[in-house]
């Protein structure tokens, strides 16, 4: 049986510029953009734990990371209002827009 995926909110701040862009870079492979540093992935168990081991290579002692797993049901519920950096596809969007 497939492991299942989950919606996750991934935040983050860091201490300098070089390594805000790498964050921010290999975030954006994982996931699209909510805010300027909040993310969202949709990822299983395991592939949460390697984008975790990852960004421990890149982020420094000082430098703090978030995450939030959202249930099917936090998803659904969660709004936003305003402008989005990337917009939520239908077909996978857990949010709803007011």
């Amino acid at each position: 049986m497939a492991e299942p995926r989950h919606w996750h909110l991934v935040m983050y701040d860091v201490s300098g510029p070089a390594i805000l862009r790498q964050v921010h870079k290999k975030l954006s492979a994982w996931g699209k953009p909510v805010q300027l540093s909040v993310f969202r992935v949709r990822c299983t168990a395991r592939e949460l734990e390697q984008l975790r081991f990852e960004l421990a290579k890149i982020m420094g002692e000082e430098d703090r990371l978030m995450v939030v797993r959202l249930c099917p049901g936090c998803a659904a519920r969660v709004m936003v209002r305003g402008d989005i950096p990337a917009p939520f596809e239908e077909d996978t969007a857990p949010f709803i827009m007011v």
